[in-house]
């Protein structure tokens, strides 16, 4: 089911789509939900049917009513300022179709994550060359309405990779967010349990987009 909470005038006019995985309800209720509350957003879209992340995105967008649009995984934790600070960078530049920031991995089970441990993805500057190497922005981007090209539901993994690099390719380009990041928590094997190789995954981007 997808549910909606809308805010009172005065917040900003963006919609927040969540993918919820049943298994991280309370995770979320307690730890992601009162964050994205403090961030004073018009509208929390949360789908927990049955499917993909991209799927469930999707279907969220497809209910949202406001300007700007981010995604919000259920595992992730913002500062209270990290979506207005986001909004105001966009509103001050009307070319920019994204905004962006790095990010802290905080990783539960490290014998089972690639990583190996906690890590970070560094706050790194828009470049159009440097995405045809690998995906730098996360999923957690504040962007324009008109700029989102829906997620690409066939591909098995970079789904975020692609969306990204289909926005550059439509002319939208992006600006990093500085002094700014958030928290990701791997909760459970996450990514390690995606049977999908990566290899493939590149492959098929790089078909896609010809590079």
């Amino acid at each position: 089911m997808i549910s909606i909470d809308k805010e009172d005038e005065g917040t900003l006019p963006v919609s927040v789509i969540v993918p919820l995985s049943k298994n991280r309800r309370e995770f979320f209720d307690n730890m992601v939900l009162p964050m994205l509350g403090a961030n004073n957003v018009n509208e929390i879209i949360v789908n927990d049917d049955e499917g993909s992340a991209p799927k469930k995105r999707n279907a969220g967008f497809k209910k949202a009513t406001q300007p700007f649009i981010m995604f919000c995984d259920d595992d992730i934790i913002l500062p209270a300022n990290y979506i207005e600070s986001a909004y105001n960078l966009l509103k001050k530049n009307p070319d920019i179709a994204f905004a962006y920031t790095g990010y802290h991995g905080i990783v539960l089970h490290p014998e089972s994550h690639p990583m190996h441990g906690n890590f970070e993805i560094p706050n790194i500057e828009f470049s159009q060359q440097a995405l045809k190497f690998g995906n730098y922005i996360s999923t957690m981007t504040l962007m324009r309405r008109e700029a989102f090209p829906m997620f690409d539901e066939n591909l098995k993994r970079l789904q975020d990779w692609d969306l990204f690099l289909t926005i550059v390719k439509n002319g939208g380009k992006g600006m990093l967010i500085p002094n700014l990041t958030f928290y990701a928590y791997y909760l459970d094997n996450g990514i390690t349990s995606n049977n999908n190789s990566e290899f493939d995954a590149i492959s098929a981007i790089r078909a896609k987009h010809k590079f």
